[in-house]
């Protein structure tokens, strides 16, 4: 139970540093509470306001995860709060009370009230670091950048498969891209590797083995991928691959180890070193 607590209290700092709707939600509820009078749905304002007690209190919390199965995150349980209704009661409400006669008399008043809601609006949403991010530093244009190398890479490596079937393993750069690029290449994992919040609604995980792989892969150009190498170059056969993109940072002696158990000779590419069984 202490477990769950815990685990609760820490999703709801983790969900609550993700943006600041949670906070204009919140705010929301005051001051429908503040003009109880005004508000039109009294029932969802008592349900939202009791549900939202019951999502931030750790051992309630715990209750509902427990609830909804560990096969959910601690988010999830936000969906039982009517956030998106209670705010936009809370913003007409407001509205409402500065401009009553809308559109007529007090657009004086009235118009600036609009445009700071949807300003707050505007700046409340993707303030922090959502899931997918993992924590890197986006940069304006980055995606498309990424997308364009693996689109090249990937029409180097087409060629040397010459209209051959591909099951690729390769750095994230290019695995992230590979079945945008074309949908008959088959990959060893998918992006739900590193990013889980697509397995959202599956039940579906990765072997050991498979993790371990991607681990390595993605510590080459830190480490030169100078540990494992004959034991990654098995598994990867053992698993069907028959094209794999080593960083070019690997060091040699790993490259080596990839052509002395695979029975192939890697040829360089831009970025790349690329084995086609």
């Amino acid at each position: 139970m202490w477990e769950l607590m815990g685990n609760a209290w820490r999703g709801w700092l983790e969900f609550t540093s993700n943006g600041k709707l949670c906070a204009l939600f919140l705010a929301s509820l005051v001051f429908l509470w503040v003009y109880y009078k005004r508000a039109e749905q009294k029932n969802v304002l008592i349900y939202g306001a009791m549900m939202t007690g019951f999502c931030i209190v750790p051992a309630t919390a715990a209750v509902l995860m427990v609830y909804q199965t560990k096969f959910y995150d601690y988010q999830w349980i936000w969906s039982m709060v009517p956030m998106t209704l209670v705010t936009a009661e809370a913003a007409v409400v407001l509205l409402a009370k500065c401009w009553p006669d809308f559109p007529g008399v007090g657009w004086k008043k009235g118009l600036p009230v609009a445009l700071f809601l949807l300003g707050i609006l505007g700046l409340s949403g993707g303030m922090g670091i959502g899931s997918g991010n993992s924590g890197q530093t986006w940069k304006p244009g980055a995606d498309r950048e990424s997308r364009i190398w693996a689109q090249e890479t990937l029409a180097l490596v087409k060629e040397r498969f010459q209209g051959r079937d591909i099951c690729l393993w390769a750095p994230r750069e290019i695995m992230e891209y590979a079945r945008e690029t074309d949908s008959g290449i088959c990959l060893l994992y998918g992006r739900n590797m590193w990013d889980p919040s697509l397995n959202a609604y599956s039940y579906d995980t990765f072997y050991q083995q498979e993790a371990s792989l991607a681990v390595w892969m993605s510590s080459v150009p830190e480490t030169g991928g100078t540990d494992g190498g004959s034991d990654c170059a098995q598994a990867v056969w053992d698993a069907g691959v028959n094209c794999i993109l080593l960083p070019e940072q690997a060091a040699e002696e790993t490259v080596a180890c990839f052509e002395e158990v695979l029975g192939i000779r890697a040829e360089k590419i831009p970025g790349y070193y690329l084995l086609v069984m």
